[in-house]
């Protein structure tokens, strides 16, 4: 059981889900705690257990939960649950999490896309992402990099999210042929972006864990952008 973002960091192995119980009415410090998990964890699916309310959708439109479960029902529809949201979360929730921030509107549409379009094919280059949303490329450069800040770049995001990619194909145990024509990108390019970011070869990214590798795309590629608005998440108070 952890009370913070912070103590999960120092569990042992990949932490897959999280369960947040919450009995009577939800209090700040626990909106608190689910809006630190989507900024820290974003990968990390959290399933929020809470008393029947009619005011909780209210509460919570702003602050991720991949499910939730009453207390009523935990020994029917947690597990179930937590399977569930294990096995399709990935890339997606990051998705939740540009969607719900403050981000200039055609950035916050370029950034759901691309990391939907990651969960599958990924985009390859800011101009092809923003084609694939009707905005100029020059626009998205500019808002991305003045909430970057010189922390990362979108063509680094891009980058990085076609890595994220190829590490869950070849987790699925493809090899690089398929790995190649699924991402549509060549070898070369391929091993580029991988010595760029995490930083090693080929064939070594993969044996990384996944929460190790996540949680770093997270610290350079999300996190910036994100802490450049400091209402990204609204609490109940707000």
């Amino acid at each position: 059981m952890a009370h913070s973002a912070e103590a999960l960091a120092a569990l042992d192995g990949a932490v897959e889900p999280v369960v947040v119980a919450c009995q009577g009415r939800i209090r700040p410090e626990q909106i608190d705690l689910l809006t630190s998990l989507e900024r820290e964890r974003p990968w990390v699916p959290v399933v929020l257990v809470a008393d029947p309310d009619h005011e909780l959708t209210r509460q919570l439109l702003r602050v991720r939960t991949a499910a939730v479960v009453w207390f009523t029902e935990l020994d029917t529809h947690l597990r179930r649950r937590l399977d569930a949201v294990r096995a399709t979360w990935g890339l997606w929730g990051l998705a939740g999490v540009f969607e719900r921030s403050s981000l200039p509107p055609a950035l916050r549409k370029a950034l759901v896309h691309a990391v939907q379009r990651a969960a599958d094919r990924p985009v390859r280059n800011v101009r092809e992402l923003a084609g694939g949303v009707g905005c100029a490329p020059v626009t998205l450069f500019r808002q991305f990099g003045a909430r970057a800040n010189d922390a990362t770049t979108l063509s680094a995001f891009i980058a990085g999210l076609s890595v994220l990619r190829m590490y869950e194909l070849r987790r699925s145990g493809l090899n690089w042929k398929l790995v190649v024509g699924h991402v549509r990108l060549g070898r070369a390019t391929i091993t580029r972006r991988i010595k760029a970011w995490p930083g090693c070869l080929p064939g070594e990214h993969e044996r990384l864990p996944p929460d190790r590798l996540f949680g770093a795309f997270t610290a350079e590629h999300v996190r910036p952008i994100l802490q450049a608005a400091s209402d990204e998440v609204s609490t109940l108070d707000q």
